[in-house]
């Protein structure tokens, strides 16, 4: 077990409680929030080692949190991911969004739908130190 802390940030709470089903007895601690205007704040009062977000949310979406972590903490290790489309225009889409947040700052980018091995081929080794090779 990595002795790190994880935020995941999701407004989909099916998809917190499998990231935390996937990390659990991996990683130390998992915290998850389905309000990402919370993030800052909860940031303020605990140091985690990566943070997880969904790209489209209410509220904040998962490019501008990404924009504001990286501002504020801009050592903040950051995975992005959003579902991937049902026809080819919307992969094309999620594709481009999740490159753009890639630029501003996200260390890697998880097309949904994932399964556990995806994401701990991309997680472990960014919470280790090392940058898993970028494929989806």
């Amino acid at each position: 077990m990595i002795n790190k802390a994880v935020l995941i940030v999701d407004d989909d709470i099916d998809i917190l409680n499998i990231f935390k089903h996937f990390l659990k007895g991996e990683v130390q601690e998992i915290d998850t929030l389905n309000d990402p205007r919370k993030v800052l704040n909860a940031l303020n009062y605990k140091q985690y080692d990566l943070v997880i977000t969904d790209i489209l949310m209410p509220g904040i979406n998962g490019i501008e949190l990404t924009k504001m972590i990286r501002k504020k903490y801009p050592n903040l290790k950051i995975v992005v991911c959003s579902e991937g489309g049902e026809t080819d225009a919307k992969e094309i889409v999620a594709s481009i969004v999740l490159n753009k947040a890639i630029e501003f700052g996200a260390l890697y980018a998880l097309k949904k739908p994932f399964n556990k091995t995806e994401v701990l081929d991309a997680i472990i080794p960014i919470l280790e130190g090392d940058l898993p090779p970028q494929v989806n």
